[in-house]
């Protein structure tokens, strides 16, 4: 059967230091059946002579050549009226994509018979050298939670079906061209799948998206009432149009008309913001609740507030918040808690000094499941063979990662391989369960405690050191955790502790450090809610687990509450009351809101199955009523 063409539509303009990349990673794709439009967009520079001749040496290339410059979304508008092809893909000039990109899309929509593919973005900032995973959808696969998504409207991450997005145009001198044409594209697609592979995002100072705020921004109100007129009679309405709204415009208040370092032009555009989204109430806008609940109390109350002032003419008050907000965040980030420009050949150094510590009575089994963290393993894998205490074993498991981890860590178990006892476990496919691979952790480990590291994590120098204490007086613990606070991709702290989020009671329990029986801690405590935040954060007595864990894997969201109680009601548990370590928030955290219906339902089932196992008072009943009224109410759930 004869493969259908794909035709990739790319603009170029100015990006002569890019192209050659952008332009080898799609000459080079597995899949060859390849229609690539380039339209010359008047560049300046020395673009048209490189595109010339890659015309020249690829059959495949069309080229067309601007008179003068017509802006990105004219030119797209030509590539799709030459367009030959069953589908069509977007590339930006300054972009590039994997080998196995296209092949990977149109297998993704052939297999699930798919008018659209999506995929993964991997946003690479080129002056800071780092890289941030951005999920094309976060919690369960639907089209509310495709579109609450802050890179939805990119066309860059999608393959369309050509009869589909050549319904429409794109908005001809107008930025955030592409909303009015993906959002309504993906809204009556009758089916959208999932491609495992990633688009490559490169974020340069001077583009468009990262350069200085300007009046011109606000086309995205004209954009996203284009969209919501041309979605109006599809399902879930209301839902996916305070999406589009928290997602295209509110985000633009939050976190583009602060960037501008002109005070009195940045409150001409909060008064302009204003002015411009009085129609859509957003102050109401369930999406923007969610992401208040999801970002601390303290950042929670600054975008609150701002949104008051704004909605209320408060303009000036507003900019000065902006002010405040910037300089106590400068004064609260300080330092990073990591260590940078880390190297194997610092693992090698720290990996010698494991080699001379002393065994422990207590043997430690390192498990670190990785997904796509090459960029963070070294640092943490330093802050494992860093610590104070002998680590017996170090098993690293991956699950299939898309990056080049697996080329990393080969190289890694090679070279600390003559000092510590270190293996690697890869699997052939993804599992799509974190506990699944907590599982292979736990039957692969051969030591008295298994501590599953997290590989985007970080930690003290002394966590193993306190975690031992309470275990060496208590060989009953099953679980020792310390406290957590939260950095961001870079390092830097974002939350200084987790207490406050987890003793929601207000019991001040987690003030002292202690040892407690795990049904009292069950009864009193964990009942109402997961109070061991991150499970790099504990240290879990070998034992089989399978059952449990493979229980929790049919949860989406409560599966480790789940399993902690499952270990934890068999022994004793043990804290320490200090921030040994340092959970990772990275990723498109603008758009990383849990689907809170699913949740909800989560935490019930909880609830039933810690009532009908433990003797709960009727103080904890109310509890449990009284906080399912709370979500219920937060999250806007009727």
């Amino acid at each position: 059967m004869k493969k259908k063409k794909i035709s990739v539509i790319i603009s170029v303009y100015n990006t002569a230091n890019y192209i050659k990349k952008c332009l080898d990673s799609i000459l080079n794709q597995t899949y060859k059946n390849l229609e690539i439009i380039l339209i010359e967009d008047g560049s300046t520079d020395n673009s048209v002579e490189i595109l010339k001749k890659y015309e020249k040496k690829d059959s495949r290339i069309v080229l067309i050549i601007n008179e003068k410059n017509m802006g990105l979304a004219a030119s797209r508008n030509k590539g799709l009226a030459r367009a030959t092809g069953d589908y069509i893909g977007f590339i930006d000039s300054d972009d590039y994509i994997p080998l196995n990109y296209y092949e990977t899309l149109i297998k993704a929509i052939e297999k699930e018979h798919a008018d659209v593919a999506i995929c993964d973005i991997n946003l690479i900032f080129e002056n800071e050298k780092t890289e941030i995973l951005r999920k094309c959808c976060e919690g369960e696969w639907n089209i509310v939670n495709i579109i609450d998504n802050g890179m939805v409207a990119s066309a860059c991450n999608k393959l369309f079906k050509a009869e589909l997005i050549k319904k429409y145009s794109f908005a001809v001198g107008k930025i955030n061209e592409d909303i009015a044409v993906v959002i309504p594209t993906l809204i009556h697609a009758k089916k959208i799948s999932y491609a495992n592979c990633t688009y490559n995002y490169v974020q340069r100072n001077n583009s468009i998206q990262n350069s200085a705020f300007s009046m011109k921004r606000f086309d995205i109100i004209d954009a996203v009432d284009t969209t919501l007129e041309r979605i109006q009679d599809c399902e879930h309405y209301e839902d996916i149009k305070d999406a589009i709204i928290f997602n295209q415009i509110i985000v633009l208040l939050f976190y583009v008309i602060p960037k501008d370092k002109r005070f009195f032009y940045r409150q001409k555009a909060i008064k302009k913001f204003n002015e411009l989204t009085t129609k859509y109430d957003i102050r109401q806008n369930k999406c923007y609740w969610k992401f208040a609940d999801c970002s601390g109390k303290k950042h929670a109350m600054y975008y609150r507030l701002l949104l008051k002032f704004v909605c209320t003419g408060h303009y000036f008050l507003a900019n000065l918040l902006f002010i405040a907000y910037k300089i106590l965040s400068k004064i609260l980030k300080g330092k990073p808690v990591i260590k940078k420009n880390l190297t194997i050949n610092d693992l090698i150094t720290v990996a010698k000094k494991q080699q001379s510590r002393k065994e422990k009575a207590i043997k430690i089994s390192v498990v670190i499941p990785n997904y796509n963290y090459e960029k963070f393993l070294i640092q943490r894998l330093y802050s494992i063979l860093y610590q104070n205490v002998k680590i017996y074993e170090l098993i690293i498991l991956d699950d299939c990662s898309k990056d080049n981890s697996r080329i990393l860590i080969d190289e890694i178990v090679d070279k600390l391989s003559p000092y510590i006892k270190i293996k690697k476990v890869y699997n052939e496919s993804n599992s799509g369960s974190a506990f699944k691979q907590w599982q292979k952790g736990f039957d692969l480990a051969t030591g008295d405690y298994v501590w599953i590291a997290e590989a985007d994590d970080y930690c003290q120098r002394k966590l193993l050191y306190y975690l031992l204490k309470p275990i060496q007086k208590d060989k009953n613990v099953k679980i020792c955790y310390s406290d957590t606070a939260f950095i961001d991709a870079l390092g830097y702290k974002t939350m200084k502790s987790i207490k406050p989020q987890i003793d929601i009671m207000n019991t001040k329990h987690w003030d002292t450090s202690y040892i407690n029986s795990g049904q009292d801690e069950i009864k009193n405590y964990t009942f109402l809610n997961c109070t061991i935040a991150n499970v790099s954060s504990c240290i879990i007595k070998k034992d089989n687990y399978n059952d449990y864990l493979s229980q929790a894997g049919k949860f989406k969201q409560a599966g480790d509450w789940y399993f902690y109680v499952n270990v934890m009601k068999h022994g004793n548990i043990a804290y320490i009351n200090k921030v040994l370590n340092y959970y990772r928030m990275h990723g498109n955290n603008v758009s990383n809101i849990m689907d809170h219906q699913k949740h909800l339902e989560e935490i019930q089932k909880i609830y039933d199955i810690i009532s009908k196992e433990f003797s709960l008072k009727e103080k904890q009943k109310k509890e449990m009523e009284k906080r399912i009224k709370i979500l219920k109410k937060a999250w806007n759930i009727k």
